[in-house]
């Protein structure tokens, strides 16, 4: 038991260190990637978005630390202010993703032309970090179940923030690889799972089932991503 709060603190705390650093230029300026401009047009809700995603890092930590301190009481009743975070960072993931896709028609990111590529990868860590936090409501009753999938729903959203760490960019292959864009998420989830049997000296399943699951689904929404069908979903959608 000692071995699980100090393994799912610790990572609780790295994913937010990790979170921090990817989006210090917006913290710090409001500006995107390299010092990019954000649209006037979408920061509002962009900002909604980072807010909702920045509270749920910090709460993730909040709840790990309340179980190391043995004070399950308050962490079931924070538990469901995470619900509604979790919501707001889904909704409003779907609306930054759709519009910033209309103004970006000719951006290409990691290789992956922003519209329409890009915008499935958005959707589908959108959908995969819903999942995962509803798969974590579910299983609030057992704790094996739950903390591994909550876990996981913080991996799923850290896309985002690695992709604008240079350092970890340029460790797989520079901002024209797709590998840099997925590689540094799937290599620190499988270094956690890693890291936690060592300790404990079990296999977390749940985790590795989950962190299949998330690798396959990314991997698969890239590949969809370049089909005719999903740019004539995408059009249907966007330009209808």
């Amino acid at each position: 038991m000692k071995s699980n709060r100090i393994f799912f603190t610790t990572a609780a705390a790295l994913i937010l260190v990790i979170m921090f650093i990817g989006f210090l230029p917006f913290y710090t300026s409001g500006h995107g990637q390299h010092g990019r401009i954000i649209s006037p047009a979408i920061f509002p809700v962009v900002l909604v978005h980072g807010l909702a995603i920045t509270g749920w890092y910090v709460l993730s930590l909040v709840q790990s630390l309340l179980i190391t301190v043995k004070n399950r009481r308050l962490h079931m009743k924070l538990g469901w202010s995470a619900v509604g975070i979790a919501l707001v960072v889904a909704v409003s993931g779907v609306m930054v993703a759709s519009r910033s896709a209309l103004g970006a028609q000719d951006f290409v990111f990691f290789g992956m032309a922003y519209y329409p590529a890009f915008l499935l990868v958005m959707l589908a860590e959108i959908a995969v970090f819903t999942l995962f936090v509803l798969a974590g409501l579910l299983t609030r009753k057992q704790p094996e179940k739950h903390r591994a999938m909550m876990l996981l729903a913080s991996l799923s959203l850290l896309l985002g923030a690695t992709t604008r760490i240079p350092l970890l960019v340029s460790l797989f292959g520079g901002d024209s690889s797709r590998v840099a864009f997925f590689g540094p998420v799937f290599v620190l989830a499988a270094l956690l799972l890693l890291v936690r049997t060592l300790m404990t000296r079990t296999f977390d399943r749940w985790f590795a089932v989950g962190y299949a699951f998330m690798v396959i689904t990314y991997l698969t929404a890239e590949q969809l991503s370049r089909t005719d069908a999903w740019r004539q979903l995408a059009d249907g959608w966007l330009k209808g």
